[in-house]
């Protein structure tokens, strides 16, 4: 008995010395990623091909982009996670601080349209915006993405899936300022910081930016984790530029270029293997192109495996299946949490807005919950940003919240070869400690403009589960002009006002759904009209005072915007207007269908019809009539009392999912035609089609269009239009 335990004594020691051997001998292989922005989301692709080759990675270390790459793979976020991240469009809404439609309650979705360069005035000083782009998606989404990890490893960096660092520049000190250890979003975030792009990060006294600016492939921070071998991967195209700049757009390429170039062989050493993924000249801001990045990073990565396999075999590096990532990515599922909601210096009290939107005390842990509840805060026009957090007991969500200005405006330009120069603009005042607002919006132009003024005594009510629905009063008036006297116009009419006053409550029976009910009165000034019909006869009383009732109804379960568009909206507006004691009655419905097609398509398909009786032009809702360039330049819409409109927008993702083609084919029965040779048209209608390209960037959109008709001197014309959103 003593003999044999003495025999399996010396075998487990000769076990234990093995294994121990193999442990002390297994080298460590660090990771590292550039910045770039949107290029680097080929990151993501050099992850999914070193997957496939089973290349081991024992540390990440990224800046700027590679730190929102590496931060989430070493979260335990997949790689099929972050495709798909890419692909719906996630990514890119999550850079440009536009949400997705479904991220937005139904009466704020117009906003996606505004801009995020604003004005504001706090604690009478004029304020700007402290960047191009919106950050409050990246705090939500990061933090949603992040926190399960961050709990299960102890907000230590080196107990995540994979330990990681990431840096980022502070402007302050001069220097990178290295994050090891904290919440993975605070981390993740002022790396992120392009300057001028995105607002810096100020914390205990730092203002921290881009990683990029001080550190351009983060090297040097992998050094000084002692690895036995560093991969580094740029994913930066930075050209040689040596000539003069040229204007503002010149300046950004050369920020781009030389701030945030990640560097090259020549430019940054230490490193045991270097590979850049050529990314095609796609630019820092181009993530539209993210499929195309990816590939090229998977492209790149599949080469770079095969050599630094052999590498590895001669440097004793052993191959590693990736071990399960099911606790980092779940492990707050389900735990119970404290809701804490924390602003400080704030004009409205936090507890104020648990009792008005029936916040719980305590929730259960779930992304989508945790979501909705941070727009709905947001839907209440009150907070600039809601930044949540996790307490470090793991007990408790924060979301500290940072109230906007007291007064901001944001702003949209619109040039139009049919429309001419137009400025909008939204100022938003808000008006007590009970969520009021005051709601200005103004557009200016040479061919049509007009005014906007809402009171809103107090802020949307939640809407949803708790309560079934809820109502938002409101005073409004408005007045709008179409200009007429213009060159190249026929001369129709000088300008045509229309003014309105009325008191409206916003009925919401949902996140997606709200019936609006207005009561009032308006007038509308014609002008004087030199008709070329001399049987035309304008009736005269259409400038006086009329009373008015009108119904709104809108139902919008679209998700998000191309090109990855499924759901469905509906809505009609009936307007009844008491003109010499006889009623008016107009009719509007629309409607629309997206949804993915094969194939990487995706589509939406819209309906409007509209129907008037007697119609003044102004009230008209016939503005949806077609041709374009027809009806926004020579006003025939004014006059029609019955459009139908078809039209089908597609995008294909596969090849840039910014550039989208649209088909409008509509058919307009006009009362009262003001031009000879229309006669013929007020009973059997006119039809027209309409054929535009739209090209979307991150600053607005710009359309080219044809459009073809049965009129005989308007059989052909063609059109641009460029939005610009500040």
């Amino acid at each position: 008995m003593n003999r044999s335990f003495k025999i399996l004594l010396a075998i487990s020691v000769v076990i234990l010395n093995t294994y121990a051997g193999q442990i002390t001998t297994q080298k460590k292989v660090a990771l590292v990623l550039s910045g770039g922005g949107a290029q680097g989301m080929a990151h993501i692709g050099v992850f999914k091909a070193f997957e496939e080759q089973n290349i081991p990675i024992d540390l990440i270390v990224g800046s700027s982009a590679g730190a929102l790459v590496g931060g989430l793979y070493a979260a335990g976020v997949t790689v099929a996670e972050m495709e798909e991240m890419v692909r719906d469009g996630t990514i890119e809404h999550l850079f440009i601080g536009r949400p997705k439609r479904s991220d937005l309650p139904i009466w704020k979705r117009d906003e996606l349209y505004l801009g995020n360069l604003s004005l504001g005035i706090t604690n009478r000083q004029i304020v700007g915006s402290p960047g191009l782009l919106d950050d409050k998606l990246i705090w939500k989404e990061l933090f949603l993405l992040t926190a399960a990890a961050d709990f299960q490893a102890g907000w230590d960096f080196d107990s995540l899936y994979i330990p990681f660092r990431t840096v980022a520049s502070d402007l302050r000190k001069q220097a990178p300022y290295v994050f090891t250890a904290g919440p993975l979003a605070n981390a993740m975030r002022p790396s992120m910081s392009i300057p001028l792009i995105y607002s810096p990060i100020q914390q205990n006294g730092q203002v921290l930016v881009d990683g990029g600016v001080y550190v351009k492939l983060p090297v040097e921070i992998a050094q000084g984790e002692s690895p036995d071998f560093i991969i580094a991967v740029s994913a930066e195209d930075a050209p040689d530029r040596r000539g003069e700049i040229q204007g503002l757009g010149g300046m950004f390429e050369e920020i781009n270029s030389r701030i945030l170039a990640s560097g090259d062989s020549t430019d940054v050493r230490g490193w045991d293997y270097f590979f850049r993924v050529p990314t095609g000249g796609h630019h820092v801001l181009d993530f539209p192109a993210g499929e195309a990045l990816m590939e090229a990073g998977y492209l790149a990565g599949t080469k770079a495996a095969e050599e630094l396999l052999n590498l590895f075999e001669q440097k004793g590096i052993e191959r590693r299946v990736l071990t399960s990532r099911e606790q980092h990515r779940h492990a707050l599922d389900g735990k119970s949490l404290k809701l804490v909601l924390e602003s400080k210096g704030a004009d409205f009290d936090p507890e104020m807005i648990r009792r008005k939107l029936k916040l719980p005390d305590s929730l259960k842990f779930d992304p989508e919950r945790l979501d909705d509840l941070i727009d709905e805060v947001y839907a209440t026009d009150i907070y600039q940003a809601v930044i949540p957090s996790l307490s470090q007991n793991g007990q408790a969500i924060t979301l500290t919240l940072k109230e906007k200005p007291d007064v901001r405006t944001r702003g949209r330009v619109n040039i139009s070869s049919t429309g001419g120069l137009t400025l909008n603009t939204r100022t938003d005042m808000p008006m007590s400690h009970f969520g009021g607002l005051v709601q200005l919006d103004a557009a200016f132009g040479n061919v049509s403009g007009g005014v906007k003024l809402a009171v809103y005594p107090v802020s949307y009510h939640k809407t949803g589960t708790h309560l079934p629905f809820s109502i938002r009063p409101a005073i409004e008036a408005r007045t709008n002009y179409h200009n007429y006297d213009l060159p190249g116009a026929k001369p129709l009419a000088d300008r045509i006002h229309s003014h309105e006053l009325s008191i409206h409550s916003a009925t919401i029976g949902g996140w997606n759904r709200q019936m609006l009910l207005f009561g009032g009165v308006r007038s509308d000034d014609p002008g004087q009209i030199p008709t070329v019909n001399p049987d035309f006869d304008f009736p005269q009383h259409y400038d006086q005072v009329q009373p008015f009732v009108r119904v709104v109804y809108k139902e919008d379960h679209i998700k998000r915007d191309q090109p990855s568009v499924a759901g469905w909206k509906f809505g009609f507006q009936s307007d009844w207007i008491w003109q010499d004691e006889v009623i008016t009655n107009q009719n509007h419905l629309w409607t629309t269908l997206g949804a993915k097609l094969m194939l990487g398509w995706s589509a939406t398909a819209t309906l409007d019809y509209y129907i008037g009786d007697n119609s003044l032009p102004i009230i008209a809702k016939g503005k949806v009539a077609s041709p374009r360039a027809l009806s926004e330049k020579y006003y025939m819409y004014l006059w029609a009392d019955q459009v139908l409109n078809l039209s089908l927008e597609t995008s294909h993702a596969l090849i840039r999912d910014d550039l989208r083609g649209e088909l409008k084919i509509t058919h307009s029965r006009f009362q009262n035609p003001v031009w000879n040779g229309l006669d013929q048209y007020e009973d059997n209608g006119l039809s027209a089609i309409d054929i535009s390209v739209n090209y979307l960037t991150i600053i607005g959109k710009l359309s080219l269009g044809w459009s073809f008709s049965e009129l005989e001197d308007y059989r052909g014309t063609s059109w641009t239009q460029i939005g610009i959103t500040l």
